[in-house]
């Protein structure tokens, strides 16, 4: 017996049943698959293997699986419908993919009808970027949503850290940095600090920086330029009033000040050792000399000093003596 699919109009046929009992309510048994069988059969058509009448058969099934399409009258096949399978079936497969994965009943995606006036499938390809561009709606609002969430979190534990008058700003710099990662909505993309270093996102470079801007020893690793983008990124994004605002800036700053003072131009010592200059002599000249005066008589060793801040500089004023022929 010969029924009309009355989504595809296509005719097939059904043996062992009087077909007065079928009505055009009928469907090929294609659009009853669920959508992953459907989907194992998108290979056979990107490699060719399916007819047009298959391929045909199988976006109309996809687009059924959407859920979000209703099919009044059967379409009407042309000759154009090929080419409209063929263009939009990957953006498709797609985007039925991302539908299907949210399970959350209370969010709607648009619905479209194939009726009278539609039954061609022109539109179809605004259906399908409608669905797209809805998705990503979902996802940036499901995202904002689930970044504040942790944002809270953070922000708490980092209220009970700094408020402790007995907590060192090293203890909280970690969680410090991640806060303002989100908070300040560090890039992701990936750069190379150094031409020879591996690729690493920015923000995972900039989070980096903070934990680092909490202690002397691996405060002289960063680079000056690179703390003074980080600290431009965070003044643009990231508005004051906080408690967590302040550590941050408050830490960046101080950070800046030591990067420049990192030789101890601010030294009591480099004060102490001064001498006449000519008239010429220009500021820079000044601080180079006070530097090379003040520099160790011998080569510093590292049990010679407090910390390891203390003794790169003194062996880096050391160095400078030793080039310009002092020491």
């Amino acid at each position: 017996m010969r029924i009309l699919c009355s989504i595809s109009g296509i005719e097939f046929s059904v043996d062992h049943f009087p077909g007065e009992f079928f009505s055009r309510e009928v469907y090929h048994p294609v659009f009853h698959l669920p959508q992953k069988r459907l989907l194992s059969y998108t290979h056979k058509w990107a490699s060719g293997e399916l007819t047009r009448t298959d391929s045909y058969l199988l976006f109309l099934a996809l687009l059924n699986s959407s859920d979000q399409l209703e099919f009044r009258v059967p379409v009407f096949r042309n000759e154009l419908t090929d080419a409209l399978i063929a263009n939009n079936m990957e953006y498709l497969v797609r985007t039925v993919i991302k539908l299907n994965s949210v399970l959350n009943p209370a969010v709607t995606f648009p619905r479209f009808a194939v009726t009278i006036d539609t039954r061609y499938l022109t539109n179809v390809y605004h259906w399908i970027d409608a669905w797209d561009e809805a998705y990503k709606e979902f996802q940036s609002g499901y995202k904002s949503a689930h970044e504040s969430a942790k944002l809270i979190n953070r922000e708490a534990a980092l209220s009970r850290m700094i408020k402790n008058p007995h907590r060192a700003t090293s203890d909280y710099a970690g969680p410090l940095a991640e806060w303002a990662v989100v908070a300040g909505q560090f890039p992701e993309f990936l750069m190379s600090p150094v031409a020879s270093s591996p690729p690493i996102r920015l923000c995972d470079y900039w989070k980096a920086i903070i934990q680092k801007c909490a202690r002397d020893e691996s405060l002289y690793t960063v680079r000056e330029a690179d703390l003074a983008e980080l600290i431009e990124h965070c003044e643009d994004k990231i508005p004051v009033g906080s408690i967590f605002s302040h550590a941050l800036f408050k830490l960046l700053r101080h950070a800046e000040e030591k990067h420049k003072n990192f030789l101890g131009f601010s030294d009591r010592d480099l004060v102490s050792n001064y001498s006449i200059l000519s008239e010429s002599s220009d500021v820079e000249s000044a601080n180079l000399k006070a530097l090379i005066d003040s520099a160790p008589l011998e080569q510093p060793r590292r049990e010679q000093y407090a910390s390891q801040f203390q003794f790169i500089r003194a062996k880096l004023r050391w160095d400078m003596a030793r080039k310009a022929g002092e020491r």
